[in-house]
Protein backbone atom coordinates (compact mmCIF):
# COMPACT_ATOMS: atom_id res chain seq x y z
CA UNK A 1 0.00 0.00 0.00
CA UNK A 2 1.19 3.00 -0.96
CA UNK A 3 2.13 5.59 1.91
CA UNK A 4 1.80 9.36 1.72
CA UNK A 5 5.02 10.45 3.37
CA UNK A 6 5.20 13.81 2.08
CA UNK A 7 3.99 16.10 4.75
CA UNK A 8 3.05 19.20 3.88
CA UNK A 9 6.33 21.24 3.77
CA UNK A 10 8.15 24.49 4.03
CA UNK A 11 8.98 26.14 0.88
CA UNK A 12 12.71 27.01 1.30
CA UNK A 13 14.29 30.54 0.00
CA UNK A 14 16.41 29.64 -3.30
CA UNK A 15 20.34 30.17 -3.09
CA UNK A 16 21.97 32.58 -5.13
CA UNK A 17 24.65 30.59 -7.29
CA UNK A 18 27.34 31.40 -8.82
CA UNK A 19 29.81 33.19 -6.07
CA UNK A 20 28.70 30.98 -3.21
CA UNK A 21 29.03 27.41 -4.53
CA UNK A 22 32.35 27.00 -3.72
CA UNK A 23 32.27 28.10 -0.19
CA UNK A 24 29.03 25.82 0.58
CA UNK A 25 30.96 22.79 -0.77
CA UNK A 26 29.25 22.32 -3.16
CA UNK A 27 31.33 20.87 -6.11
CA UNK A 28 31.49 17.92 -8.28
CA UNK A 29 33.72 15.84 -5.51
CA UNK A 30 32.36 16.76 -2.31
CA UNK A 31 28.89 16.30 0.11
CA UNK A 32 29.97 12.48 -0.05
CA UNK A 33 29.08 12.37 3.91
CA UNK A 34 25.64 14.11 3.18
CA UNK A 35 24.45 10.80 0.02
CA UNK A 36 25.93 8.28 2.28
CA UNK A 37 23.70 9.88 5.75
CA UNK A 38 20.78 10.09 3.04
CA UNK A 39 21.17 6.62 1.32
CA UNK A 40 21.65 4.81 5.07
CA UNK A 41 18.73 6.53 7.08
CA UNK A 42 15.36 4.90 7.25
CA UNK A 43 12.61 6.26 4.91
CA UNK A 44 10.51 8.42 7.48
CA UNK A 45 13.79 10.19 8.60
CA UNK A 46 14.68 10.49 5.19
CA UNK A 47 11.92 12.16 4.03
CA UNK A 48 10.70 13.89 7.38
CA UNK A 49 13.79 14.92 9.02
CA UNK A 50 17.03 14.46 6.68
CA UNK A 51 16.00 16.12 3.72
CA UNK A 52 14.66 19.45 5.25
CA UNK A 53 18.06 20.13 7.00
CA UNK A 54 20.12 20.16 4.04
CA UNK A 55 20.77 23.21 2.44
CA UNK A 56 21.68 21.50 -1.46
CA UNK A 57 20.19 17.97 -2.21
CA UNK A 58 22.67 15.43 -3.48
CA UNK A 59 22.13 13.40 -6.52
CA UNK A 60 22.20 10.47 -4.29
CA UNK A 61 19.33 12.08 -2.07
CA UNK A 62 17.19 13.04 -5.21
CA UNK A 63 17.23 9.66 -6.96
CA UNK A 64 16.03 8.48 -3.81
CA UNK A 65 13.06 10.88 -2.99
CA UNK A 66 12.08 10.21 -6.43
CA UNK A 67 11.58 6.19 -6.55
CA UNK A 68 10.16 6.66 -3.32
CA UNK A 69 7.25 9.15 -5.18
CA UNK A 70 7.31 6.90 -7.92
CA UNK A 71 6.77 3.59 -5.99
CA UNK A 72 5.69 4.56 -2.39
CA UNK A 73 8.78 2.89 -0.98
CA UNK A 74 12.23 2.16 -1.37
CA UNK A 75 13.15 -1.43 -2.80
CA UNK A 76 16.69 -0.36 -3.35
CA UNK A 77 19.98 -1.00 -1.44
CA UNK A 78 22.52 1.90 -3.34
CA UNK A 79 22.79 4.43 -5.83
CA UNK A 80 23.73 2.28 -9.21
CA UNK A 81 20.52 0.01 -8.54
CA UNK A 82 18.40 3.29 -8.22
CA UNK A 83 20.05 4.95 -11.17
CA UNK A 84 19.62 1.83 -13.18
CA UNK A 85 16.08 1.53 -12.29
CA UNK A 86 15.22 5.83 -13.48
CA UNK A 87 16.98 5.28 -16.25
CA UNK A 88 15.78 2.31 -17.58
CA UNK A 89 11.83 4.31 -16.91
CA UNK A 90 13.21 7.15 -18.72
CA UNK A 91 12.52 8.98 -15.64
CA UNK A 92 16.33 9.99 -15.25
CA UNK A 93 18.77 10.53 -18.15
CA UNK A 94 21.62 8.96 -18.74
CA UNK A 95 23.23 11.56 -21.10
CA UNK A 96 23.17 14.07 -17.99
CA UNK A 97 26.14 11.79 -16.54
CA UNK A 98 25.57 12.74 -12.72
CA UNK A 99 27.37 11.88 -9.94
CA UNK A 100 25.79 10.38 -6.33
CA UNK A 101 27.75 13.11 -4.36
CA UNK A 102 27.21 16.13 -7.12
CA UNK A 103 24.43 18.61 -5.39
CA UNK A 104 21.37 18.36 -8.00
CA UNK A 105 19.78 21.02 -9.84
CA UNK A 106 15.79 22.23 -10.24
CA UNK A 107 15.73 21.13 -13.77
CA UNK A 108 16.98 17.52 -13.39
CA UNK A 109 14.48 17.34 -10.22
CA UNK A 110 11.69 18.67 -12.41
CA UNK A 111 12.30 16.17 -15.27
CA UNK A 112 12.18 13.40 -13.75
CA UNK A 113 8.68 14.72 -11.41
CA UNK A 114 7.34 15.33 -14.79
CA UNK A 115 7.79 11.70 -15.87
CA UNK A 116 7.03 9.98 -12.79
CA UNK A 117 3.69 12.35 -12.42
CA UNK A 118 3.41 11.78 -16.47
CA UNK A 119 2.41 15.28 -17.27
CA UNK A 120 1.50 15.69 -20.96
CA UNK A 121 2.69 19.17 -21.24
CA UNK A 122 2.28 21.52 -23.90
CA UNK A 123 4.24 22.33 -27.53
CA UNK A 124 7.26 23.38 -26.20
CA UNK A 125 7.72 20.74 -23.47
CA UNK A 126 7.06 18.18 -25.32
CA UNK A 127 8.75 19.33 -28.31
CA UNK A 128 12.43 21.39 -27.50
CA UNK A 129 11.89 19.38 -23.88
CA UNK A 130 12.56 16.34 -25.74
CA UNK A 131 16.42 17.40 -26.35
CA UNK A 132 18.53 16.41 -23.53
CA UNK A 133 20.99 19.61 -22.49
CA UNK A 134 18.80 22.15 -24.91
CA UNK A 135 15.50 22.51 -23.27
CA UNK A 136 14.72 18.94 -20.87
CA UNK A 137 14.83 20.56 -17.53
CA UNK A 138 14.04 24.44 -18.66
CA UNK A 139 10.94 23.43 -19.76
CA UNK A 140 10.63 20.60 -16.97
CA UNK A 141 10.56 23.77 -14.32
CA UNK A 142 7.98 25.78 -16.39
CA UNK A 143 6.04 23.08 -16.97
CA UNK A 144 5.55 22.63 -12.69
CA UNK A 145 5.60 25.62 -12.37
CA UNK A 146 2.48 26.42 -14.75
CA UNK A 147 1.07 23.27 -12.69
CA UNK A 148 1.72 24.97 -9.38
CA UNK A 149 3.86 21.94 -8.20
CA UNK A 150 7.07 23.90 -8.32
CA UNK A 151 7.84 27.87 -8.23
CA UNK A 152 9.45 29.18 -11.34
CA UNK A 153 13.25 29.59 -11.35
CA UNK A 154 16.14 29.31 -13.39
CA UNK A 155 16.76 25.32 -14.17
CA UNK A 156 20.34 25.26 -13.11
CA UNK A 157 19.83 26.55 -9.89
CA UNK A 158 20.58 23.63 -7.15
CA UNK A 159 17.59 22.67 -5.14
CA UNK A 160 17.42 23.14 -1.75
CA UNK A 161 16.26 20.19 0.76
CA UNK A 162 12.76 22.20 1.89
CA UNK A 163 11.87 23.04 -1.53
CA UNK A 164 13.01 19.23 -2.64
CA UNK A 165 10.45 18.04 -0.11
CA UNK A 166 7.82 20.61 -0.85
CA UNK A 167 7.60 19.36 -4.77
CA UNK A 168 7.62 15.67 -3.54
CA UNK A 169 4.59 16.72 -1.37
CA UNK A 170 2.80 18.53 -3.88
CA UNK A 171 3.25 16.01 -6.79
CA UNK A 172 2.02 13.37 -4.36
CA UNK A 173 -1.33 15.23 -4.10
CA UNK A 174 -1.27 15.42 -7.76
CA UNK A 175 -0.65 11.69 -7.93
CA UNK A 176 -3.33 10.92 -5.15
CA UNK A 177 -6.03 13.13 -6.97
CA UNK A 178 -5.86 12.01 -10.52
CA UNK A 179 -5.62 8.03 -8.73
CA UNK A 180 -2.14 7.16 -10.34
CA UNK A 181 -1.95 4.71 -6.93
CA UNK A 182 -3.08 1.57 -7.29
CA UNK A 183 -4.42 1.77 -3.64
CA UNK A 184 -5.68 4.29 -1.72
CA UNK A 185 -3.18 6.54 -0.08
CA UNK A 186 -3.27 6.51 3.64
CA UNK A 187 -4.88 9.64 5.53
CA UNK A 188 -3.07 12.52 5.50
CA UNK A 189 -4.43 12.92 9.41
CA UNK A 190 -2.70 9.66 10.71
CA UNK A 191 0.57 11.48 9.42
CA UNK A 192 -0.14 14.68 10.98
CA UNK A 193 -0.84 12.85 14.06
CA UNK A 194 2.02 11.25 14.38
CA UNK A 195 4.12 14.27 15.13
CA UNK A 196 5.72 14.52 11.37
CA UNK A 197 4.65 17.86 10.56
CA UNK A 198 6.99 20.57 8.92
CA UNK A 199 6.25 23.85 10.21
CA UNK A 200 4.46 26.05 7.88
CA UNK A 201 1.99 23.69 5.22
CA UNK A 202 2.66 24.18 2.02
CA UNK A 203 -0.28 25.27 -0.28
Amino acid sequence: MHKRWFTMARIASGIALPAILAASGCTQTLRVEQADAGEKAAVDAFLHDHLEQQPMITVGEAYRAMLILAEGEDAYSDFEARRATLESRGIARPEWGLRREACIDKGSVAYMVCQIIKLQGGVNFNVLGRLTGVGDRRYAVRELAYMELMPNAPAYRYITGGELVDVLAKADRYMASRGMYPMEPADVGEILDSGAVADNPAK
